[in-house]
């Protein structure tokens, strides 16, 4: 007689976790110290919160790397977040920051101020981020870096000080095939985002409002400031209402030394916006 099969124990239900990077409540990520790779690739860093980490201290650093996403991490009263220097293939996505805290001012020639910094970086993305305050320099900067892609995301100045700051700094210094499409700034620093050089260069779709404060200057700007020359520049669809440190409105300026600027007549440059709504939520 063959003995009974045993009766098989149900396989437990799976909690299902969020697909959603941002249902983490802000900060409760595990806590990490700083990271500073040199000559890495294919490297992961996620689901970490960089909180205080001291004066001058750059929460992530990479140095020559290659192949490496930052995803899913929160910064908390920090210097800076994310320097990449010589490097390539560089992911950042759902990161979201609180109170970045330089300094901005005054210059002390440490990167110190921003969100995230490029520097002569060869393929990068900065995407569905969002933060809000502190002393900021640059929200986002791209110096002299190529083929770079700053999109959707969503960035609020506050308390910052600096006479020389920006949203999104792009093609600072050179650089070629950098986009920044669908940024929503509000109040991010003396300027709202800018070209300052290189080739093929655009500013699509963004969302940019800047209240009267003591250093404000202009909107959006196209402007060569580097010794290379600049073209095939696009600044097309964006929608801008600022008001510089007198209180005048001064959406765009357009230098002249970059050649015919394509899309320069599609912006609405004193749209009706409302701050209220482009807030920041973390």
């Amino acid at each position: 007689m063959l003995a009974a099969a045993p009766t098989p124990t149900p396989a437990p239900t799976p909690t299902p976790s969020s697909t959603d990077p941002f249902g983490v409540p802000f900060g409760t990520r595990a806590a990490s110290g700083p990271v500073h790779l040199v000559g890495c690739h294919d490297v992961v860093i996620e689901n970490r919160t960089f909180r205080q980490l001291g004066a001058g201290e750059i929460a992530i650093s990479l140095e020559n790397c290659q192949r490496v996403t930052v995803r899913a991490v929160d910064f908390v009263d920090i210097a800076e977040g994310i320097y990449a220097l010589n490097s390539s293939d560089i992911t950042i996505e759902y990161a979201r920051y609180s109170n970045i805290i330089g300094p901005a001012q005054p210059r002390t020639g440490a990167h110190v101020g921003n969100f995230v910094q490029l520097d002569k970086v060869t393929g990068a993305i900065v995407r569905q981020s969002k933060g809000k305050g502190g002393d900021t320099e640059d929200i986002v900067s791209v110096w002299q870096s190529r083929d770079v892609t700053v999109e959707d995301n969503q960035f609020q100045g506050t308390n910052w000080t600096s006479g020389s700051g920006s949203g999104i700094a792009l093609c600072d210094g050179g650089g070629s095939n950098n986009v920044a499409q669908r940024n929503v700034l509000l109040n991010p620093g003396q300027v709202g985002a800018f070209i300052a050089g290189g080739t093929n260069c655009r500013l699509l779709d963004n969302i940019i409002y800047g209240a009267q404060r003591p250093f404000s200057r202009v909107g959006v700007y196209v402007w060569n400031q580097s010794s290379a020359p600049c073209s095939g520049i696009e600044v097309a669809r964006n929608q801008v209402s600022w008001k510089r440190a007198d209180g005048v409105g001064n959406p765009a300026s357009n230098a002249g030394n970059c050649g015919s600027v394509a899309g320069w007549s599609t912006n609405e440059w004193n749209a009706v916006l409302d701050p209220l709504t482009l807030e920041v939520k973390l």
